[in-house]
């Protein structure tokens, strides 16, 4: 049974990232965009600003 490179899990399937070409499995990425969890997090500017507002909140008390 193949493995997946994200999670290291026996996967039924596996998808090829079109950005890294890792192998995963459908837990560890979207189908949809051909992206793994690690590639797809690169793209989600909304996720990183979220975590700086908490950070410059945590600096301030």
């Amino acid at each position: 049974m193949p493995l997946c490179e994200i999670c290291g899990m026996d996967a039924q399937e596996l998808h090829d990232c079109k950005e890294c070409g890792a192998k995963y499995c459908t837990e560890c990425g979207d189908t949809k965009k051909c992206l793994c969890y690690d590639c797809l997090g690169w793209d989600d500017e909304e996720i990183e600003e979220e975590y700086e507002e908490e950070w410059e909140q945590d600096d301030l008390n």
